[in-house]
């Protein structure tokens, strides 16, 4: 470990990235206690102020985690395939041996506004369900999901146990749908009050705002998915040009 103090780049911002090397490379594993801020100072020859800005902005990304008179240890780290490699979210968890919870928080019969429904290219008159789950691993909310589904593919949709069950599972299985293709567009927003309360994060913390279109093989838009994840508690990334990922950083609640 070592700082170029030639480089115009700050000495914090040098240390933060060494830190985060050494835990993707593997030389720290999560749950492991890293260096304490004294001790980085002493190995390195900075200022307590330098090693503390470093592990203060490793913490706030999620990288590293606090334990009151215990020290600084490297966050769990869960990697599954990200929602552009498979219909269902809850299949990504699975298929990565991840534990999934789910809450619902809505589910009702609506008829929505002229505008949404071309959104989605339906008629002014269709019924829809909005179906709202918080996904939740090791009781750290992940993401919150709305799905809006027109009401003439499953009628009976709200009699089954959605947060026991993939709502793609369902809609195969009960009700014969065939999913063909999907598209998927991401941005970058704030959280609002209601939101923030759901994923237990700060009013104003950023969000990655993914929405989904699913669509059968006569190009007819099944449903309409929009998910809100944490900033600090995912990233996404591409590999190859074409697999994107998703890497969620479990931070312990103290």
């Amino acid at each position: 470990m070592d700082l170029n103090r030639k480089s115009a780049l700050p000495l914090y911002y040098q240390l933060k990235e060494i830190l985060k090397e050494e835990i993707d490379i593997g030389k720290y594993r999560p749950g492991e206690r890293i260096l304490s801020e004294n001790e980085l100072s002493a190995l390195l020859g900075i200022s307590r102020n330098t090693s503390k800005q470093a592990i203060s902005e490793l913490v706030s990304d999620g990288v590293l985690y606090r334990i009151q008179g215990k020290g600084t240890f490297v966050s769990e780290k869960k990697v599954f395939k990200g929602l552009t490699d498979a219909f269902s979210f809850s299949a990504e968890f699975k298929s990565n041996n991840i534990d999934l919870m789910t809450r619902v928080i809505i589910a009702e019969e609506i008829l929505e506004s002229k505008e949404t429904l071309e959104y989605i290219k339906l008629k002014e008159s269709t019924k829809l369900f909005r179906v709202q789950r918080l996904r939740l691993l090791n009781d750290i909310p992940v993401a919150l999901q709305t799905s809006y589904i027109p009401q003439y593919y499953c009628k009976d949709l709200l009699s089954y146990d959605l947060s026991q069950n993939s709502l793609y599972d369902i809609l195969q299985t009960h009700f014969n749908i065939i999913f063909d293709h999907f598209t998927e567009n991401i941005a970058c927003g704030k959280a609002d009050q209601y939101e923030a309360e759901l994923l237990k994060i700060k009013k104003g913390s950023p969000l990655f705002f993914v929405t989904r279109k699913t669509y059968s093989k006569n190009d007819e838009i099944i449903e309409v998915a929009r998910s809100f994840m944490p900033g600090e508690r995912c990233e996404f990334y591409f590999k190859h040009g074409e697999e994107m990922q998703v890497e969620l950083n479990h931070k312990t609640i103290l």
